[in-house]
Protein backbone atom coordinates (compact mmCIF):
# COMPACT_ATOMS: atom_id res chain seq x y z
CA UNK A 1 0.00 0.00 0.00
CA UNK A 2 1.17 3.52 -0.72
CA UNK A 3 0.03 7.13 -0.83
CA UNK A 4 0.72 9.99 -3.21
CA UNK A 5 2.94 12.94 -2.33
CA UNK A 6 -0.16 15.15 -2.25
CA UNK A 7 -1.74 12.80 0.28
CA UNK A 8 1.49 12.87 2.27
CA UNK A 9 1.40 16.67 2.34
CA UNK A 10 -2.25 16.65 3.46
CA UNK A 11 -1.39 14.09 6.13
CA UNK A 12 1.47 16.26 7.37
CA UNK A 13 -0.89 19.24 7.48
CA UNK A 14 -3.16 17.19 9.72
CA UNK A 15 -0.20 16.36 11.97
CA UNK A 16 0.51 20.09 12.14
CA UNK A 17 -3.07 20.58 13.34
CA UNK A 18 -2.52 17.98 16.06
CA UNK A 19 0.74 19.67 17.07
CA UNK A 20 -1.00 23.06 17.16
CA UNK A 21 -4.01 21.82 19.11
CA UNK A 22 -2.62 22.60 22.57
CA UNK A 23 -1.67 26.14 21.54
CA UNK A 24 1.91 25.71 20.39
CA UNK A 25 4.13 23.47 18.28
CA UNK A 26 6.86 22.05 20.47
CA UNK A 27 10.41 22.25 19.14
CA UNK A 28 10.81 18.51 18.48
CA UNK A 29 7.47 18.41 16.68
CA UNK A 30 8.59 21.34 14.55
CA UNK A 31 11.92 19.70 13.69
CA UNK A 32 10.35 16.35 12.82
CA UNK A 33 7.67 17.81 10.57
CA UNK A 34 10.05 20.27 8.91
CA UNK A 35 12.55 17.47 8.27
CA UNK A 36 9.91 15.37 6.53
CA UNK A 37 8.86 18.25 4.32
CA UNK A 38 12.39 18.54 2.95
CA UNK A 39 11.78 15.31 1.02
CA UNK A 40 8.50 16.38 -0.56
CA UNK A 41 7.65 18.68 -3.43
CA UNK A 42 5.58 21.38 -1.77
CA UNK A 43 2.91 23.38 -3.63
CA UNK A 44 4.20 26.60 -5.17
CA UNK A 45 4.54 29.32 -2.54
CA UNK A 46 4.48 26.84 0.36
CA UNK A 47 7.47 26.45 2.66
CA UNK A 48 8.02 24.34 5.74
CA UNK A 49 7.75 27.42 7.95
CA UNK A 50 4.56 28.66 6.30
CA UNK A 51 2.97 25.24 6.64
CA UNK A 52 3.91 24.95 10.30
CA UNK A 53 2.43 28.36 11.02
CA UNK A 54 -0.70 27.98 8.87
CA UNK A 55 -4.21 27.38 10.15
CA UNK A 56 -5.21 23.90 9.02
CA UNK A 57 -8.72 22.91 7.94
CA UNK A 58 -8.57 19.30 9.12
CA UNK A 59 -11.79 18.22 7.42
CA UNK A 60 -10.67 19.67 4.09
CA UNK A 61 -7.31 17.89 4.30
CA UNK A 62 -8.96 14.62 5.31
CA UNK A 63 -11.16 14.86 2.21
CA UNK A 64 -8.00 14.79 0.09
CA UNK A 65 -7.01 11.41 1.50
CA UNK A 66 -8.59 8.94 -0.89
CA UNK A 67 -6.26 5.94 -0.92
CA UNK A 68 -6.70 3.12 1.65
CA UNK A 69 -3.08 3.62 2.76
CA UNK A 70 -3.50 7.32 3.52
CA UNK A 71 -6.88 6.93 5.22
CA UNK A 72 -5.72 3.90 7.19
CA UNK A 73 -2.53 5.52 8.47
CA UNK A 74 -3.46 9.08 9.41
CA UNK A 75 -5.28 8.36 12.68
CA UNK A 76 -2.52 6.02 13.87
CA UNK A 77 0.18 8.58 13.07
CA UNK A 78 -1.80 11.37 14.75
CA UNK A 79 -2.46 9.17 17.77
CA UNK A 80 1.25 8.35 18.08
CA UNK A 81 2.11 12.04 17.91
CA UNK A 82 -0.39 12.96 20.62
CA UNK A 83 0.21 10.02 22.97
CA UNK A 84 3.71 8.58 22.60
CA UNK A 85 5.43 11.19 24.78
CA UNK A 86 2.86 11.54 27.54
CA UNK A 87 -0.77 12.35 28.11
CA UNK A 88 -2.99 13.53 25.27
CA UNK A 89 -4.56 16.96 25.83
CA UNK A 90 -8.30 17.46 25.44
CA UNK A 91 -7.63 19.70 22.43
CA UNK A 92 -5.52 17.00 20.77
CA UNK A 93 -8.18 14.41 21.55
CA UNK A 94 -10.78 16.52 19.78
CA UNK A 95 -8.68 16.44 16.59
CA UNK A 96 -8.11 12.70 16.97
CA UNK A 97 -11.85 12.10 17.34
CA UNK A 98 -12.53 14.08 14.17
CA UNK A 99 -9.93 12.10 12.23
CA UNK A 100 -11.35 8.81 13.50
CA UNK A 101 -14.90 9.80 12.59
CA UNK A 102 -13.99 10.89 9.08
CA UNK A 103 -11.80 7.86 8.28
CA UNK A 104 -13.98 5.20 9.89
CA UNK A 105 -11.67 4.06 12.70
CA UNK A 106 -13.55 1.53 14.84
CA UNK A 107 -13.49 1.27 18.64
CA UNK A 108 -11.79 -2.11 18.30
CA UNK A 109 -9.03 -0.54 16.21
CA UNK A 110 -8.68 2.34 18.68
CA UNK A 111 -8.36 -0.01 21.65
CA UNK A 112 -5.88 -2.26 19.88
CA UNK A 113 -3.63 0.57 18.76
CA UNK A 114 -3.82 2.36 22.12
CA UNK A 115 -2.64 -0.85 23.78
CA UNK A 116 0.12 -1.22 21.20
CA UNK A 117 1.52 2.27 21.84
CA UNK A 118 1.32 1.79 25.62
CA UNK A 119 3.17 -1.54 25.39
CA UNK A 120 5.78 -0.04 23.10
CA UNK A 121 6.59 2.66 25.65
CA UNK A 122 6.89 0.18 28.50
CA UNK A 123 8.79 -2.68 26.87
CA UNK A 124 12.55 -3.01 27.25
CA UNK A 125 13.85 -6.44 26.34
CA UNK A 126 16.02 -8.48 28.75
CA UNK A 127 19.78 -8.21 28.44
CA UNK A 128 22.63 -10.53 29.41
CA UNK A 129 25.48 -8.06 28.83
CA UNK A 130 28.29 -8.34 31.37
CA UNK A 131 30.69 -5.61 32.45
CA UNK A 132 33.98 -5.60 30.50
CA UNK A 133 36.99 -4.08 32.24
CA UNK A 134 39.43 -4.28 29.34
CA UNK A 135 39.04 -0.98 27.40
CA UNK A 136 40.00 -2.42 24.00
CA UNK A 137 37.64 -5.38 24.28
CA UNK A 138 34.84 -3.18 25.60
CA UNK A 139 35.29 -0.69 22.75
CA UNK A 140 35.14 -3.53 20.22
CA UNK A 141 31.95 -4.99 21.69
CA UNK A 142 30.24 -1.61 21.90
CA UNK A 143 31.19 -0.79 18.31
CA UNK A 144 29.83 -4.14 17.10
CA UNK A 145 26.58 -3.62 18.98
CA UNK A 146 26.11 -0.09 17.66
CA UNK A 147 26.53 -1.30 14.07
CA UNK A 148 24.28 -4.33 14.67
CA UNK A 149 21.43 -2.31 16.17
CA UNK A 150 21.82 0.47 13.60
CA UNK A 151 21.55 -2.02 10.73
CA UNK A 152 18.46 -3.62 12.24
CA UNK A 153 16.68 -0.30 12.73
CA UNK A 154 17.59 0.57 9.12
CA UNK A 155 15.73 -2.54 8.00
CA UNK A 156 12.71 -1.51 10.07
CA UNK A 157 13.05 2.05 8.81
CA UNK A 158 12.78 0.87 5.21
CA UNK A 159 10.18 -1.80 5.79
CA UNK A 160 6.50 -0.82 5.37
CA UNK A 161 5.45 -1.44 8.98
CA UNK A 162 4.31 2.13 9.65
CA UNK A 163 3.77 3.00 13.32
CA UNK A 164 4.33 -0.58 14.48
CA UNK A 165 7.83 -0.45 12.98
CA UNK A 166 8.59 2.86 14.68
CA UNK A 167 7.52 1.43 18.05
CA UNK A 168 9.86 -1.50 17.42
CA UNK A 169 12.72 0.90 16.61
CA UNK A 170 12.06 2.62 19.93
CA UNK A 171 12.36 -0.72 21.76
CA UNK A 172 15.63 -1.56 20.02
CA UNK A 173 17.13 1.85 20.85
CA UNK A 174 16.10 1.53 24.50
CA UNK A 175 17.74 -1.89 24.69
CA UNK A 176 20.93 -0.54 23.12
CA UNK A 177 21.12 2.21 25.76
CA UNK A 178 20.90 -0.36 28.53
CA UNK A 179 23.35 -2.76 26.87
CA UNK A 180 26.01 -0.09 26.41
CA UNK A 181 25.60 0.99 30.03
CA UNK A 182 26.09 -2.58 31.21
CA UNK A 183 29.43 -2.82 29.40
CA UNK A 184 30.62 -0.17 31.87
CA UNK A 185 28.86 -1.81 34.80
CA UNK A 186 25.95 0.67 34.94
CA UNK A 187 22.41 -0.57 35.43
CA UNK A 188 19.97 1.53 33.42
CA UNK A 189 16.29 1.08 34.25
CA UNK A 190 13.46 1.58 31.77
CA UNK A 191 12.55 5.11 32.83
CA UNK A 192 16.17 6.30 32.79
CA UNK A 193 16.67 4.85 29.30
CA UNK A 194 13.53 6.56 28.00
CA UNK A 195 14.62 9.85 29.56
CA UNK A 196 17.98 9.62 27.78
CA UNK A 197 16.30 8.81 24.48
CA UNK A 198 13.83 11.67 24.71
CA UNK A 199 16.59 14.04 25.84
CA UNK A 200 18.15 13.61 22.40
CA UNK A 201 14.83 14.11 20.60
CA UNK A 202 14.42 10.41 19.73
CA UNK A 203 11.40 8.21 20.41
CA UNK A 204 9.06 11.19 20.35
CA UNK A 205 5.54 11.03 19.02
CA UNK A 206 6.35 13.55 16.30
CA UNK A 207 9.28 11.54 14.96
CA UNK A 208 7.30 8.30 15.03
CA UNK A 209 4.33 9.86 13.23
CA UNK A 210 6.35 11.54 10.50
CA UNK A 211 8.61 8.54 9.86
CA UNK A 212 5.55 6.31 9.60
CA UNK A 213 3.93 8.48 6.96
CA UNK A 214 7.21 8.69 5.06
CA UNK A 215 7.27 4.92 4.57
CA UNK A 216 4.10 5.05 2.49
CA UNK A 217 5.41 7.50 -0.12
CA UNK A 218 6.94 5.53 -3.05
CA UNK A 219 10.57 6.33 -3.80
CA UNK A 220 10.92 8.46 -0.69
CA UNK A 221 9.96 6.79 2.55
CA UNK A 222 11.96 3.60 2.16
CA UNK A 223 15.26 5.25 1.30
CA UNK A 224 14.88 8.10 3.77
CA UNK A 225 13.57 5.81 6.51
CA UNK A 226 16.48 3.39 6.30
CA UNK A 227 19.14 6.11 6.28
CA UNK A 228 17.49 8.14 9.04
CA UNK A 229 16.92 5.15 11.32
CA UNK A 230 20.48 3.87 10.90
CA UNK A 231 22.05 7.29 11.44
CA UNK A 232 19.93 8.10 14.49
CA UNK A 233 20.62 4.74 16.15
CA UNK A 234 24.33 4.97 15.31
CA UNK A 235 24.54 8.50 16.79
CA UNK A 236 22.60 7.41 19.87
CA UNK A 237 25.03 4.58 20.42
CA UNK A 238 28.04 6.89 20.11
CA UNK A 239 26.49 9.36 22.55
CA UNK A 240 25.82 6.61 25.09
CA UNK A 241 29.36 5.29 24.67
CA UNK A 242 30.71 8.75 25.46
CA UNK A 243 28.26 9.25 28.32
CA UNK A 244 29.10 5.99 30.11
CA UNK A 245 32.84 6.28 29.43
CA UNK A 246 32.68 9.53 31.42
CA UNK A 247 31.10 7.62 34.34
CA UNK A 248 27.53 8.60 33.42
CA UNK A 249 27.99 12.14 34.70
CA UNK A 250 26.02 15.12 33.46
CA UNK A 251 22.93 15.28 31.27
CA UNK A 252 22.60 13.31 28.04
CA UNK A 253 20.65 16.23 26.53
CA UNK A 254 23.83 18.32 26.76
CA UNK A 255 25.37 16.00 24.15
CA UNK A 256 22.96 17.01 21.37
CA UNK A 257 25.71 18.73 19.37
CA UNK A 258 27.81 15.58 19.57
CA UNK A 259 24.74 13.57 18.54
CA UNK A 260 24.34 15.69 15.41
CA UNK A 261 27.97 15.21 14.41
CA UNK A 262 27.65 11.46 14.89
CA UNK A 263 24.49 11.37 12.76
CA UNK A 264 26.64 12.55 9.85
CA UNK A 265 29.14 9.77 10.56
CA UNK A 266 26.21 7.35 10.78
CA UNK A 267 24.99 8.29 7.31
CA UNK A 268 28.46 7.57 5.95
CA UNK A 269 28.53 4.23 7.79
CA UNK A 270 25.13 3.36 6.33
CA UNK A 271 26.40 4.05 2.80
CA UNK A 272 29.24 1.59 3.42
CA UNK A 273 26.82 -1.14 4.55
CA UNK A 274 23.89 -0.36 2.29
CA UNK A 275 24.13 -3.48 0.12
CA UNK A 276 24.56 -5.80 3.11
CA UNK A 277 21.56 -4.22 4.88
CA UNK A 278 19.44 -4.51 1.73
CA UNK A 279 20.21 -8.25 1.60
CA UNK A 280 19.30 -8.68 5.27
CA UNK A 281 16.06 -6.81 4.62
CA UNK A 282 15.25 -9.18 1.77
CA UNK A 283 16.11 -12.24 3.87
CA UNK A 284 13.95 -11.07 6.79
CA UNK A 285 10.94 -9.90 4.79
CA UNK A 286 8.86 -13.11 5.17
CA UNK A 287 9.45 -13.18 8.93
CA UNK A 288 8.64 -9.47 9.30
CA UNK A 289 5.46 -9.90 7.26
CA UNK A 290 4.35 -12.76 9.48
CA UNK A 291 5.21 -10.94 12.70
CA UNK A 292 3.30 -7.89 11.58
CA UNK A 293 0.25 -9.98 10.74
CA UNK A 294 0.42 -11.89 14.04
CA UNK A 295 0.57 -8.63 15.97
CA UNK A 296 -2.33 -7.18 14.00
CA UNK A 297 -4.38 -10.35 14.58
CA UNK A 298 -3.69 -10.22 18.32
CA UNK A 299 -1.78 -13.52 18.33
CA UNK A 300 1.22 -11.83 19.98
CA UNK A 301 1.70 -8.65 22.01
CA UNK A 302 4.26 -5.89 21.50
CA UNK A 303 6.75 -7.47 23.92
CA UNK A 304 6.65 -10.80 22.05
CA UNK A 305 6.89 -8.90 18.76
CA UNK A 306 10.03 -7.15 20.00
CA UNK A 307 11.55 -10.40 21.26
CA UNK A 308 11.09 -12.09 17.90
CA UNK A 309 12.46 -9.05 16.11
CA UNK A 310 15.52 -9.14 18.33
CA UNK A 311 16.03 -12.81 17.48
CA UNK A 312 16.02 -11.92 13.78
CA UNK A 313 18.82 -9.42 14.33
Amino acid sequence: MSMTEQEAISSLRILVAVAQADGQIHEEERKSIAGALEGLTLPEGTTADSLLESKVDVEAELAKLTSPAARGEIWKSAFAMANADGSCSSEEQTVLDLIAAKTGVTEKEKNFFSKLVAEGKDTVLPSNIKKIDDPAQRSKEVRNDILKYSAFTAILGAFPLPVVGEIAVLGIQLKMIRDIGQYWGHTVDKNAAKSMLYGLGLGTGARMAVNSLAKLVPGWGSAVGATTSFAATFALGKVMEKFFSEDAKGDVASLKTYFKSQEKEGKAAYADQKEEIAQKEKDNKPALDQLSQDLKDGKIDQEEFDKRLSALG
